[in-house]
């Protein structure tokens, strides 16, 4: 079942956006792990393509990261990436390369007024946005 509301600690999403931060220009991209929607864990990846407008994962870093989920008893419960140009929206390549209805896809952008982020879940190729909830640490 899709995500309407998505849980993450103010510490997990720090730690996001400063691996989007570290690959600037370029965008970044990663999974999130966890329970119920709740983001447990946070793994950067590689983008492969190396592009400022587009990104690939790297395919060995995604499944060593998912294989590392799943031997932990988690989920993939999100899948982030950046949009350093352009708005936190999903992109007409977004939605047509999304493969993980379950999971909501988070979209990051404007690195100069701090990466604000919007979620959405994809169904049937149509974006419905997520609510993103932060707890504080601990939470």
């Amino acid at each position: 079942m899709a995500p309407r509301e998505l849980l993450i600690s103010s510490d997990l999403m720090r730690d996001v956006r400063a691996h989007l931060q570290a690959c600037l220009p370029e965008e970044g991209c990663g999974l999130m792990g966890g329970v119920d929607f709740r983001v447990e864990r946070v793994i950067p990846i590689s983008n492969a393509a190396h592009r400022t407008d587009r990104f690939r994962m790297d395919p060995r870093e995604q499944i060593e990261a998912l294989a590392s989920l799943e031997a932990d008893g988690l989920e993939l419960v999100a899948i982030y990436h950046s949009h350093p140009q352009g708005p936190a929206e999903l992109s007409s390549t977004d939605l047509n390369e999304a493969a993980y209805p379950d999971s909501a896809y988070l979209i990051f952008s404007s690195p100069e007024a701090g990466w604000v982020a919007r979620a959405f879940r994809i169904a049937r190729g149509n974006a419905h946005e997520v609510v993103i909830r932060m707890e504080p640490e601990g939470g």
